[in-house]
């Protein structure tokens, strides 16, 4: 069935300005409303008016010929692979995080996307770098590549992560590997490769956990007592962010005084 020729003239917008943007001079200064883009499409004699985040993808607003569209907007972005699920998501725990730590500069705070770490934030004279990462295991990652390559490719990430974690097909009938071992291997991991990052005056490393075992205040307590047991956060260079796309949640842990601290993002982190 053919597209909607307003979403076609969308579609082809989005991709030549996400291409200008996020393919043109290296380490471009960004903040969160420069990925904001809206677009006025004219076909003959109507128009009709959307905006995209260009980093998630993200539609955030359809006015005329293009209302109601959302899931055709969706699926011929993804079709033009523009960019993959995982490129989407790192952007959108990046945003989310700028909201939790920054909430009264988060969408005109300047960053450049970068390689080692993911992220740099200008914050007055101090950089800080951001390097994001997944705690997922290799069953969930095997079966969200393929959900996100059937019917569903088009939605979300929310729909798609959430249509994975409730699948009970993930383990093959096995357990899964619990979230703060997923999450202490991250940390280890990451704790060898900073050594290599660019200089900045502080690191963060931020955990994408769209995971069951996430998403109340006694999980985010069962995280901080086995970071503490643990000791990982102990001799690494950063501090840890983690959150849960799909419900929300965040969480930021530093280990102060020989114990592990956590703030939510709606208190101010030291």
């Amino acid at each position: 069935m053919p597209l909607n020729p307003y979403v076609e003239s969308f579609v082809r917008k989005i991709h030549f300005h996400h291409h200008r943007l996020f393919h043109g001079p290296k380490r471009k200064v960004l903040t969160y409303q420069r990925c904001v883009k809206s677009f006025i499409v004219f076909r003959g004699t109507g128009f009709a008016r959307g905006t995209i985040n260009l980093a998630t993808l993200d539609i955030l607003e359809l006015q005329g010929r293009l209302y109601g569209n959302e899931e055709a907007v969706n699926r011929k972005m993804i079709d033009r692979k523009i960019s993959t699920l995982n490129q989407r998501n790192e952007f959108r725990s990046f945003f989310f995080f700028l909201q939790k730590e920054f909430p009264g500069n988060c969408r005109h705070l300047p960053f450049i996307k970068s390689e080692r770490p993911d992220f740099i934030i200008r914050l007055k004279n101090q950089l800080i770098g951001i390097e994001v990462t997944e705690a997922i295991d290799a069953g969930n990652a095997k079966l969200r590549a393929r959900v996100y390559k059937s019917r569903l490719r088009g939605r979300d990430a929310g729909d798609i992560e959430q249509y994975a974690n409730q699948s009970p097909k993930i383990y093959k009938g096995k357990p899964g590997v619990p979230l703060k071992n997923l999450i202490i291997k991250r940390i280890r991991d990451k704790q060898v490769k900073f050594e290599e990052f660019q200089s900045v005056d502080r690191e963060i490393l931020l955990i994408i956990a769209n995971h069951p075992g996430f998403q109340r205040p006694r999980d985010m307590e069962a995280i901080r007592r086995a970071l503490e047991a643990n000791g990982s956060l102990e001799e690494a260079p950063f501090t840890l962010g983690v959150v849960n796309l799909i419900h929300g949640v965040y969480a930021h842990y530093q280990w102060v005084d020989g114990k592990v601290e956590v703030k939510t993002g709606e208190e101010k982190i030291r």
